[in-house]
């Protein structure tokens, strides 16, 4: 059933939120508790290790508004940094070769993937099937191959450069790790499609 858009009123039969209905309900659950105060701010505020406090509760009036403060990452004046904040990163783990689930978590919040590839995991020769409906150039691609990491690459970039798009991602490779815990030296080498002086044909593929 299709409701009209002039009866979805949703939050409209609830009293606005503002700082002073907040501060009576902190109030009354303050003196049930038996803590006597005229400053629900205070009586709820905490201090960290570093003797920082931080309060119970932020809203607009706590926003700075000089020139000078913090102001916003990638705009002017640039105190906190000169780009943008990247926002939030939805990842999601596949280790069963299912492009529809793929496709199902992309189509649902989901912006990047996280494959776990190898024996028993995803095949490496499964990979282009698994992506075969992603957009390579906008949901990033982490792997988790471990000692098929390099063959796992090869095909990932190999199926970039047959779709010819670039692949935004990393290729989770921790040859470190990988050796503590297997007790081994992987013997890894630069894909043929990334070695010095092969012509890329990706971009994006660090962090």
């Amino acid at each position: 059933m299709t409701v009209p858009p002039e009866e979805l009123r949703l939050a409209a039969d609830f009293p606005p939120a503002t700082r002073e209905s907040w501060r009576e309900s902190a109030l009354a659950v303050l003196r049930k508790s038996g803590i006597e105060t005229d400053d629900p701010e205070r009586a709820l505020s905490a201090t960290t290790y570093d003797g920082l406090t931080v309060r119970p509760l932020y809203d607009a009036a706590d926003a700075p508004g000089a020139p000078d403060a913090s102001g916003v990452p990638g705009r002017a004046p640039y105190v906190r940094g000169d780009r943008p904040l990247p926002g939030w990163d939805v990842r999601q783990r596949h280790a069963v070769a299912d492009p529809d689930a793929v496709l199902a978590d992309l189509e649902n919040g989901v912006t990047s993937l996280w494959l776990a590839v190898g024996r028993e995991a995803i095949p490496v020769a499964e990979l282009p099937r698994v992506l075969a409906g992603v957009y390579l150039d906008l949901a990033p691609v982490v792997l988790d191959a471990g000692a098929e990491t390099a063959a796992a690459a090869e095909a990932l970039f190999a199926l970039a450069a047959e779709r010819g798009t670039p692949v935004r991602g990393n290729l989770g490779a921790d040859p470190i790790g990988l050796a503590a815990r297997t007790g081994g030296a992987p013997t890894w080498g630069w894909p043929s499609s990334r070695r010095p002086g092969a012509r890329p044909v990706t971009r994006g593929c660090g962090r």
